[in-house]
């Protein structure tokens, strides 16, 4: 196995030379493949999400439900001088495990959005959502088609939903014409109803006449009620329309009220459009950073995806936003991303590290100090229960009277709390890593938010350390060129970037006067390392912020604040690049790019 496979494995794919669509297809087979092959993940899974059955139920068989309604017959006004065909837009939605299908109801479409990807939405029933989590096995390999009105079918993607209404996803522009969301009719009372809905199987569009039910004081619903007493699954998702065949609502559910009349629950043509507003799909933001679901609003886990979905949970990664994982979106500002050139540990049991984004750096140092840094330089990472707050790199150094005590000197974002990062989290346990098997529990012992150090001491000790006395200034060295090490957070890799010392710290992003800046090119995992000369002598501690350039605390300050007392600072000027999710095509549009096939489920 190489390190690339063990990178890569139900994890984030990051393979170079083929294309993103493959990327994303390769990687839900080696996720399909994993979860069948693997019972490690079952631990995961149950802490983090739900156990699964072994098998989904029995099959699903559709009823009809009305007549069959032909192309023309049933029209609705879309202007007072203009009517749309119901059977030109009125689709089919169908849930599958394999070829065997479990439900099956019909969906409207609504207005594209402005994503630069071509997509087609359709809102339909939350209850599709229902039967896909009940239905969902250790398989998981449940997929969602949309026949469309030319009895074509394609596939389609749960995203968002509520309790009400859920929203399938189909990629390109399909020939379906969208609902206008500003007509806004409302049902007439004691007038009569149309409810329409496509057969999944047949392709057959059908209607039912009805009329709405007089709202009783306790009932939460708008209801409505068959004339014919047909009960069907499949108008569930479909539009009801009024007297004058204006689209007054979507049906919704069948509801029993115990008094031997089944009726159909169903949302407003006026609710329905602030739901799909509260979505924020059609007006997305510029980009992901920071996003959050709507309130009360949740999002389906993909098909194939939920070891993906436990394992960022338990990294303390956002979960993405709907389509982002099934169209081979990215994670930035992770603290797996490697910088520099790599070095592995002497006995690295994957192969050869993947590829860095530089040559030749370790070879600017001597060997002992390679050797040195490899003995010193520890990954630290903080964890809230079983899930991960922040990982950084870390330097043993030594510290006490006589130089005596060694400690771990980082950045003190390890321990700030992840809603307000003006204080320190108590409750986060440390953990302490040195390749290529020593681990041990750390405690913090000082901090200074003013400058964003933490000294962490080992709650035992390591074997064949090397801990480096800042305090005893080395011999000056004219040369302005550093090297910025790090640790990888995973394997424990050793990272070096090169580049030289700037004057002054213009463009810099931390509010701190004392920082100085390199041209080092690091990641989030070189947070806390230390910055050396090319003797390996000490220059400060890196930081991150996602500017292109390096941040440090140079050696001097460190020892200063090291002496002092510490006191807590108003506000936090040391902010880090959240992790955030980013896939070109689903946010805002700007330029129209080429279409992308995405996931294929077989």
């Amino acid at each position: 196995m190489t390190a690339k496979t063990t990178r890569n494995k139900g994890g984030t794919d990051y393979t170079r030379g083929v294309s993103r669509e493959q990327r994303a297809i390769n990687r839900r087979n080696r996720l399909e493949s994993s979860l069948l092959s693997s019972q490690s993940y079952l631990p995961s899974v149950q802490r983090f999400g739900e156990p699964f059955r072994e098998g989904s139920i029995v099959a699903f068989e559709e009823k009809s439900f009305g007549g069959i309604i032909k192309p023309g017959q049933l029209t609705y006004p879309v202007s007072t001088d203009y009517a749309e065909d119901v059977s030109s837009w009125v689709v089919a939605i169908a849930l599958f495990d394999g070829d065997k299908m479990l439900f099956a109801c019909s969906g409207i479409p609504i207005p594209h959005g402005r994503t630069r990807q071509r997509l087609t939405r359709f809102v339909t029933s939350a209850h599709l959502v229902t039967q896909f989590n009940q239905n969902r096995n250790k398989d998981d390999k449940l997929r969602v088609a949309v026949r469309l009105p030319d009895n074509t079918a394609t596939d389609g993607f749960l995203g968002l939903y509520d309790k009400d209404i859920a929203v399938v996803t189909c990629l390109d522009f399909l020939e379906v014409c969208p609902i206008d969301l500003d007509h806004k009719a409302k049902p007439f009372p004691g007038g009569c109803l149309k409810a329409a809905g496509r057969a999944f199987n047949s392709g057959s569009l059908m209607a039912m006449r009805g009329s709405l039910y007089q709202k009783r004081p306790l009932e939460p619903r708008n209801t409505w009620v068959s004339d014919s007493q047909d009960i069907s699954k499949a108008v569930l998702g479909g539009p009801l329309l009024g007297w004058d065949n204006n689209i007054v609502g979507m049906s919704l559910d069948i509801y029993d009220s115990g008094d031997a009349n089944l009726r159909y629950t169903f949302l407003p043509m006026d609710i329905l459009c602030k739901c799909l507003k509260h979505f924020q799909i059609l007006n997305p933001k510029k980009d992901f950073r920071g996003y959050a679901l709507p309130r009360d609003v949740l999002s389906v886990v993909p098909s194939g995806f939920m070891q993906t979905i436990c394992r960022l949970k338990s990294h303390g990664y956002p979960i993405p936003p709907p389509l982002v994982l099934e169209f081979n979106g990215r994670l930035l500002n992770h603290f797996e991303e490697c910088f520099g050139e790599l070095l592995p540990w002497k006995g690295f049991p994957y192969g050869d590290p993947p590829g860095g984004s530089e040559k030749c750096v370790w070879n600017q140092l001597p060997k002992e100090v390679v050797t040195d840094v490899s003995r010193r330089v520890v990954s630290l990472a903080s964890f809230n229960g079983y899930v991960r707050s922040f990982a950084c790199t870390s330097l043993l150094i030594k510290l006490g009277s006589n130089a005596k005590q060694t400690v771990i000197l980082t950045s003190a974002s390890l321990v700030r709390d992840c809603c307000n990062e003006d204080i320190i989290d108590d409750s986060l346990t440390i953990e302490v890593f040195l390749p290529p098997n020593q681990r041990a529990g750390g405690t913090l012992e000082f901090y200074n938010l003013d400058y964003n150090i933490a000294i962490v001491s080992l709650k035992k000790n390591f074997n064949a350390i090397c801990p480096d006395d800042i305090f005893t200034e080395s011999a000056k060295n004219s040369s302005k060129k550093v090297i910025a090490i790090g640790r990888d957070a995973k394997f424990g890799i050793l990272m070096a970037a090169s580049g030289e010392m700037k004057c002054g710290n213009r463009g810099c992003k931390l509010d701190c006067k004392d920082v100085q800046l390199s041209t080092c090119k690091i990641k989030k995992a070189g947070i806390g390392g230390p910055l050396i000369n090319l003797n390996g002598s000490f220059v400060g501690m890196n930081f991150y912020d996602g500017s292109g350039v390096t941040p440090f605390l140079p050696r001097h300050k460190i020892v200063k604040v090291l002496s002092q007392v510490n006191s807590l600072p108003s506000e936090c000027r040391w902010p880090v690049p959240k992790p955030y999710w980013y896939h070109s095509e689903l946010q805002a549009n700007v330029h129209a790019l080429g279409k992308h096939i995405g996931r294929r489920l077989n």
